[in-house]
């Protein structure tokens, strides 16, 4: 979709200011004012951001005093695009303020859905970045520089509405848009925003719910081999709730070719709960057979066994 509004862009003709034939240059703010939600399973997030450009039109300039104010399409001015723009609505009235010295500031507001490209191969403990991304396509052969505004310090709100999340300083950047080889790159400028997931809610009402589903299957080794019916029960039990657990889990992130942490985590649990249902069906095969000493043994191999497979690979999925 971005591609092709660049390519309808490039077939516009719009004449840049006409005091000079160098690349106009426009300077560019922008501000996170909230961050509302961050979506994995859509691979999007929702931001409130106001963006200013500022330019030079000697045109514009004129022998009075203070700051007029003029309809945006009275006046030349760049056409705008944010790459990573998926549905937002403008606010803030369609006009530029104008100084006697022809600098033109043009302030718009944008409201909703963005983007982002997010890498969840270390989910729920990953970190990621988000970009609010400008560009300038190029109209009618003219080529617009666009230069990140740095002489505000402060790029973001204090206060934002997102509370799973623990976001870095921003940082405003300069960062080339490729649209097609044949076009080359255009210069744009980004809000770039880290932000790690705070893990405290996974921990609590993920990680928690699903080792206390796995110990489950623990209980077996301590149940009485003569109540076949109940050992091999509580082991299904373990094993559906756990495939119930994982269709849950799936609305979190979006359908991937990789796996991520709680993935490996998930199939490995899964895999020691089956094991321990091949094991007491082995058990009861074996006191089937009159073997009640070999079945004792495996039970008490299996109570200790058990929680320290369990802990070793949960360590090494969590803390590798």
């Amino acid at each position: 979709m971005a591609n092709a509004t660049l390519a309808l862009f490039s077939l516009l003709s719009l004449a840049a200011p006409a005091q000079s034939q160098a690349t106009p240059q426009v300077r560019v703010f922008l501000y996170l004012g909230d961050l509302v939600e961050i979506t994995g399973s859509d691979q999007s997030f929702v931001a409130d951001v106001f963006m200013v450009a500022r330019w030079n039109d000697p045109t514009l300039a004129g022998d009075y005093e203070g700051i007029r104010t003029l309809d945006l399409e009275e006046v030349w001015h760049p056409i705008l695009v944010v790459v990573n723009e998926r549905a937002t609505n403008r606010s803030l009235p369609e006009v530029v303020n104008v100084d006697p010295d022809g600098n033109v500031q043009y302030t718009v507001r944008l409201m909703g859905s963005f983007s982002a490209t997010m890498d969840l191969e270390d989910f729920p403990l990953d970190r990621q970045e988000f970009n609010i991304w400008v560009i300038a396509p190029v109209l009618g052969g003219n080529r617009i520089e666009l230069i990140p505004d740095t002489t505000a310090s402060v790029l973001r709100n204090e206060q934002l509405s997102i509370s799973d999340w623990t976001l870095g300083e921003p940082e405003l950047v300069t960062k080339e848009f490729l649209a097609t080889p044949q076009a080359g790159p255009l210069q744009g400028v980004a809000l770039v925003i880290e932000a790690r997931r705070k893990r405290g809610y996974y921990v609590i009402q993920v990680l928690i719910p699903l080792v206390a589903i796995v110990l489950m299957a623990w209980t077996v080794f301590w149940i009485d081999p003569s109540v076949v019916a109940t050992r091999v029960g509580v082991v299904v039990s373990t094993m559906l709730t756990l495939i119930a657990y994982r269709f849950m889990l799936g609305n979190l992130v979006p359908k991937l070719s990789y796996l991520t942490r709680l993935d490996y985590f998930m199939l490995g649990t899964t895999s020691i709960v089956v094991l321990t249902l091949f094991v007491m069906a082995g058990a009861s095969y074996l006191r089937s057979q009159g073997q009640e000493d070999v079945v004792n043994r495996i039970d008490r191999v299996g109570r200790v066994a058990f929680p320290v497979v369990f802990g070793t690979f949960t360590a090494l999925v969590w803390f590798l």
